[in-house]
């Protein structure tokens, strides 16, 4: 939008702790003729009360990847204003919308609201995401430094997912619409050094995505990329179905630079893991982690507590693999370490359709004070019902011992 003389300001309310109030104070102080908010499940009664409490007369952009499962929902918020729903990836259709160039795409309309579904047949589809500029001005002063002390800033190196995760937006049954792209290794590099001439004191690089390290190829391609900046770390995700079958690179990407991995255990019950379509068995995820901890490759695992029809042996399950794992990395070079949530159901995903048809209604999302006392969960301490075959009281118990198990306890 910049670069066709349309200014733009990014206010990160997050960051900024903004409430509802001071939001619509800036819309009104600042008297934009757009404001684009990102919608999901966890704030969808926030970006609704901003948009049904705003008086000043401006044109609101909605996106995010859950706005294809609630745009009807969306489409019944009450405003005088004119809105527009975007379904899909949105940086290039956002700018013809603002110069009102967008018709020819619009999927639905309702009296002042218009919905606009970009797939991959669209004009605005982003074919080659190498090309996507990003203006990282916008995020002056936004590194952060990680857990280990490192100034760390962030990438993301490709969109899509290959995996089918029940409780998951991004899994690829829902968006056959679209398909998979990756950066090319120049475009990943170019970005890095972007980041380094912007910000001479960032240690590391934190890519966000889910199919940096997909495959070997991949793998390969990463130590490629991060052997050129041998002064930087870095940490990704990874799935153990890719690097099981890849630990030979262990040891190469350690070298490279890597930090830490982030692995989505979810589950140490083979039940439930079936029941979310997570692919892994459990020996796998014992034996993968071991190898990485084995060559000084930290691991953060992420579990889930309480998922539809989860009873209490699933539960100790779960926390029977995420205390293994943690005991094993006390004599290993690598350090393991646990991130636990409670099951919330996602807008469009398998599970939430499964609930909505057993209990025909899904509480909105709401803050747990129970868990509130672990530093740094603020964003993550939310429910929307218990759907478990578990006490509340119980999944509260076991995502707190599970989280104390990162201070030895």
């Amino acid at each position: 939008m910049k670069e066709n003389n349309i200014d733009v300001e990014l206010i990160d309310c997050i960051y900024e702790h903004l409430g509802i109030k001071e939001i619509l104070e800036i819309i009104e102080e600042k008297k934009p003729t757009h404001v684009g908010m990102n919608i999901f499940t966890a704030n969808e009664h926030i970006v609704r009360s901003i948009i049904e409490k705003c008086n000043y007369k401006v044109d609101f952009i909605i996106g995010g990847q859950v706005v294809k499962f609630m745009y009807n929902e969306i489409l019944n918020f009450t405003t005088k204003n004119d809105m527009h729903i975007i379904i899909g990836e949105g940086e290039y259709i956002i700018n013809a919308i603002v110069n009102n160039k967008a018709d020819d795409e619009i999927f639905l309309k309702k009296e002042n609201k218009k919905v606009y579904w970009i797939n991959k047949n669209s004009i605005y589809f982003p074919i080659d995401i190498s090309y996507v500029n990003l203006d990282r001005n916008f995020f002056k002063g936004r590194d952060i430094k990680n857990l280990y002390g490192d100034v760390e800033s962030a990438i993301i190196t490709s969109r899509g997912c290959l995996y089918n995760c029940a409780f998951c937006g991004g899994a690829s049954s829902l968006n056959r619409d679209i398909y998979s792209r990756e950066k090319n290794k120049e475009s990943i590099i170019q970005d890095i050094k972007d980041i380094i001439k912007r910000d001479s004191e960032v240690q590391s690089i934190r890519i966000l995505d889910d199919l940096f390290l997909r495959n070997r190829e991949n793998m390969i391609k990463a130590i490629q990329i991060f052997n050129k900046f041998n002064f930087l770390s870095w940490r990704a995700m990874a799935h153990i179905n890719s690097f099981n079958r890849c630990s030979d690179l262990f040891l190469n990407l350690k070298r490279s630079g890597c930090k830490e991995l982030f692995i989505g255990i979810e589950s140490g019950s083979p039940r439930i893991r079936k029941s979310i379509n997570k692919i892994g068995e459990i020996y796998e995820i014992k034996k993968v982690i071991y190898k990485l901890l084995e060559v000084g490759i930290n691991v953060k695992g992420y579990f889930i507590y309480g998922f539809p029809e989860e009873d209490i042996h699933d539960l100790e399950k779960t926390y029977d693999l995420a205390k293994y794992l943690k005991e094993i990395s006390i004599n290993l070079k690598g350090n393991f370490r646990t991130s636990v949530f409670q099951f919330r159901p996602y807008h469009g995903t398998e599970l939430y359709n499964r609930i909505l048809e057993k209990h025909r209604k899904i509480p909105e999302c709401t803050l747990n004070i129970n868990l509130d006392k672990f530093d740094g969960r603020i964003q993550f301490n939310y429910q929307s019902g218990n759907y478990s075959k578990c006490a509340q009281e119980e999944l509260e118990q076991y995502i707190t011992e599970t989280l104390k198990l990162n201070n030895g306890e």
